[in-house]
């Protein structure tokens, strides 16, 4: 897994993508089945970029059975 934390869109949403299908997502080559991404309203933010399916799965299913505990 790669990550990063950044400073700039402020408000976005946490949520778990897929790359985006023209290659401009291709993390300088790195394969990749998809990213978790978020940031405060102040602008402070983080993106993982998720090389596993299966990883990408089990999070996909947690942030889905988190959805529905609020």
């Amino acid at each position: 897994m790669e990550q990063s934390t950044w400073y700039g869109e402020e408000g976005r949403p946490l949520g778990l993508h897929r790359p985006c299908p023209c290659g401009c997502d291709s993390r300088g080559g790195s394969k990749g089945v998809g990213y978790l991404t978020g940031s405060t309203d102040e602008g402070d933010g983080f993106t993982i970029w998720i090389q596993d399916e299966n990883v990408y799965q089990v999070v996909r299913d947690v942030l889905e059975s988190e959805r529905g505990r609020y």
